[in-house]
């Protein structure tokens, strides 16, 4: 594998980080008139080839196109309404409150077994969660902000033309949060959210995240796939210190 082949992997990696951010973003708050703003202006695709983005994308758009004038205060609404539930989570009766624990626990409730993990997991890839938050460390917002971070990890280690073994390392923990953290609860928080959305709105962004972490998953299984069966690719590293000497 060339360098510009590296330079192009850290630009997917630089953006793929951006989108994680912005799904970070979009699950932890309430939304400001300048987001919506460019989020009304977006002109978001048709066809990605996958089903979750593209159901996510007409949900988006359908909201915009019928979207009231105040649409900060409608949103507002709407999130306080999906995920900020007042009601108890139990075996019974399911809220969209966006913590992992609320979804993945046999009693359903927050700060169980899977927070615990996903602190273990930020700990050992560097990653903090801001304690003046006050909000446990799986909530949906910080395990996309963890997911960003580790991409914007990876393109700086293809471009600084740095040890490639902590790349890979670094794709096999995005690929395993992925699996494990992310795509084994999500769509249970779409199925819950259903039952309190009066909006097209966050159920199309969590169709789209669940598609953006689809087309990940597939992506971090493929580069995997090509670290261990090519012999090329340990040489990416000799081919960018050469093209910098």
């Amino acid at each position: 594998m060339a360098t510009q082949d590296a330079d192009q992997l850290a630009d997917y990696f630089e953006g793929i980080a951006d989108t994680y951010l912005f799904l970070s973003q979009m699950f932890f708050k309430e939304l400001n008139d300048e987001t919506i703003e460019v989020l009304e202006e977006t002109e978001f695709p048709s066809d990605t080839g996958n089903e979750h983005l593209d159901a996510g994308y007409r949900l988006v758009r359908r909201y915009f196109n019928f979207a009231a004038h105040d649409k900060r205060t409608q949103l507002a609404c709407e999130y306080a309404r999906v995920f900020l539930a007042s009601s108890i989570q139990t075996r019974e009766r399911r809220t969209a409150v966006p913590y992992e624990s609320a979804f993945t626990s046999e009693e359903h409730i927050v700060m169980q077994e899977s927070r615990d993990d996903v602190v273990r997991v930020y700990k050992r890839d560097g990653f903090l969660v801001d304690p003046d938050l006050h909000e446990p460390e799986d909530h949906i917002a910080f395990e996309f902000e963890y997911l960003s971070c580790m991409s914007r990890a990876a393109a700086v280690l293809l471009r600084g033309h740095e040890d490639l073994s902590a790349f890979q390392e670094n794709l096999e923990h995005q690929l395993d949060f992925i699996e494990k953290h992310l795509l084994n609860w999500i769509g249970g928080l779409l199925d819950a959210a259903k039952d309190y959305a009066k909006l097209a709105f966050y159920l199309g962004m969590l169709e789209v995240a669940i598609g953006t972490l689809e087309q990940s998953h597939e992506m971090l299984s493929a580069l995997l796939e090509e670290i261990k069966q090519t012999s090329d690719w340990p040489r990416i590293q000799q081919d960018a210190e050469a093209a910098s000497a």
